[in-house]
């Protein structure tokens, strides 16, 4: 008896919302307090572009300068939204300030404590209790979950706004209120102008919401069309700035080609070898004389041809890079349990397209969809951690199961 009151007990707790941000918040706390006060300026602001967008801000220069020794002119190197947050913590607590980068990294370890949050509640509605649980755990507990959101970029916010929109994406397909659809809208606009990857995840929840009501007979055209609109209005306010500031329709950022010309010239002498330096010779950080002679717009335009040219001559060798980075992406950080984590998402997300869970499909978007940019352009392993709370899930997902199946044949035999 006393036994069971203690299972209960235990499950009561391991189960608590209210204990798993707890403890994500406090695993989070612990990585800063070692490491704010060692590299606060190294590993933090140094070479940090979205700080340097908050100095240009709160300095009076506008919307500028992402990188250090260069002209302060407008910039749509970065997504607006995180720049702007820093620039208001910057505003209330000083440019560049110690208690602006504590400020900023607790507010990020806030939010990845709140994605502990949800993927315990999407993970139950999904998958039940058993892989909510286990997903949320790792999430909260795990040392590499806990350092990557804390860094001063938007990681930890894309996040969660992602798992807010599988959250919501599930309740739209039972219902046509206007105002959730208009909010799913917002949120996409939002994500969009956090983390300019998502905007290409949203759109296809869309499409998966639209298949849903024509399986069933139904339309949710209007609604659909209003949700999309609220985007589009959520993103004109930006692309109009950045009309009046190049000259040029650009929703969002301008550095594609220069993304793409990066990862060609990490390779060394083109030959699948890479560098150890993080940033080719001529990138801004390392040698802006380029980029301050052409302007912004000339530097990325100059380098997407260059780009461009690399793949039209050499096809079959970017097509080698993209398979490399399609690999590294799964697997990176060298040294970590990610291949098997990788290996464990995908064996979930089949188990789960196989079983006909309701909301498969989206977690599919989600593996299927984010990715791709990155194979194109060139990845890091915290290029990842937007999605890697489903990642998780679909992961525990796949233990869970495993399990299971291990306990039923272990039964089965002490029955015979």
């Amino acid at each position: 008896m006393k036994s069971s009151r203690l299972l209960q007990i235990v499950f009561r707790v391991v189960s608590s919302p209210r204990v798993i941000f707890l403890m994500a918040l406090i695993a989070r706390l612990r990585v800063l307090s070692e490491l704010v006060p060692a590299y606060a300026w190294r590993d933090f602001y140094r070479y940090n572009e979205p700080s340097h967008i908050a100095w240009a801000l709160v300095s009076g220069f506008g919307y500028s300068a992402p990188w250090p020794n260069t002209p302060v002119a407008a910039t749509a190197q970065q997504p607006p939204l995180y720049p702007l947050l820093l620039a208001a913590i910057f505003k209330l607590a000083g440019s560049y300030s110690y208690l602006s980068l504590w400020i900023a990294v607790l507010l990020n370890a806030f939010f990845s404590s709140l994605t502990a949050m949800l993927i315990l509640r999407v993970g139950k509605r999904d998958f039940g209790v058993a892989t909510a649980i286990l997903a949320a755990w790792v999430w909260a507990c795990w040392p590499y979950e806990a350092v990557v959101p804390i860094r001063l970029w938007e990681s930890a916010l894309s996040g969660l706004l992602l798992m807010i929109g599988l959250l919501l994406a599930p309740e739209l397909a039972e219902s046509l209120r206007i105002s959730r659809w208009l909010l799913f809208g917002a949120l996409a606009g939002v994500a969009a102008l956090t983390n300019t990857t998502l905007l290409s995840v949203f759109p296809f929840f869309w499409l998966w919401l639209w298949i849903n009501y024509q399986r069933r007979g139904k339309s949710c055209s209007r609604v659909l069309l209003g949700s999309i609109a609220v985007c589009v209005l959520t993103l004109l306010p930006w692309t109009i700035r950045n009309y009046e500031a190049f000259h040029r329709l650009m929703p969002i950022r301008d550095n594609f080609g220069l993304e793409l010309w990066v990862g060609l010239e990490l390779k060394a002498g083109r030959s699948g070898a890479a560098v150890a330096q993080p940033f080719p010779q001529d990138f801004p950080l390392n040698n802006p004389t380029e980029y301050n002679r052409l302007g912004e717009i000339g530097f990325m335009e100059s380098r997407r041809q260059m780009a461009f040219s690399f793949v039209r001559q050499y096809p079959r060798e970017y097509l080698n890079m993209v398979i490399n980075r399609s690999f590294k992406f799964w697997s990176e950080p060298i040294g970590t349990p990610w291949p098997f984590v990788s290996l464990l998402a995908w064996l979930g997300l089949c188990l789960a397209l196989w079983r006909k869970r309701p909301n498969a499909g989206l977690y599919a978007i989600v593996l299927v969809v984010f990715p791709p940019v990155y194979y194109m352009t060139h990845t890091f392993p915290t290029y990842r951690h937007p999605i890697e709370p489903q990642i998780l899930l679909l992961a525990a997902c796949a233990v869970v199961a495993g399990g299971q199946t291990v306990a039923k044949l272990a039964a089965r035999g002490i029955a015979d």
